[in-house]
């Protein structure tokens, strides 16, 4: 990011990784893990909207397209879906330490 991240931003990013870990995986945890990464979005365009200006609104960007559309695609197995949700949350959680 080429500005730097406030320190109450750096704060909420630690608690929402820490609530990515209590969350976990599971399926019946999803939403409350996309409302979380929406707000981290939500806080990363308030640094700019340009990606090219913005590197940590390109990498969530790049989160987004790459991991997060795939927990959108149907599975016959739950544990498919589970799989897709950790390597986003996983994904996710480590944007949020590099960050903070």
């Amino acid at each position: 990011m080429s500005t730097s991240i406030s320190n109450a931003h750096r704060q909420r990013f630690e608690e929402i990784r820490k609530n990515l870990q209590l969350l976990g995986n599971r399926e019946s945890q999803f939403v409350k893990i996309e409302l979380l990464f929406f707000e981290v979005l939500s806080i990363a365009k308030s640094y700019g909207e340009d990606p090219d200006d913005n590197t940590f609104l390109a990498k969530l960007k790049s989160l987004q397209n790459d991991q997060y559309e795939k927990t959108r695609i149907a599975t016959r197995k739950a544990s498919e879906r589970e799989l897709a949700i950790r390597r986003f949350t996983v994904g996710l959680r480590k944007l949020l330490s590099d960050a903070g």
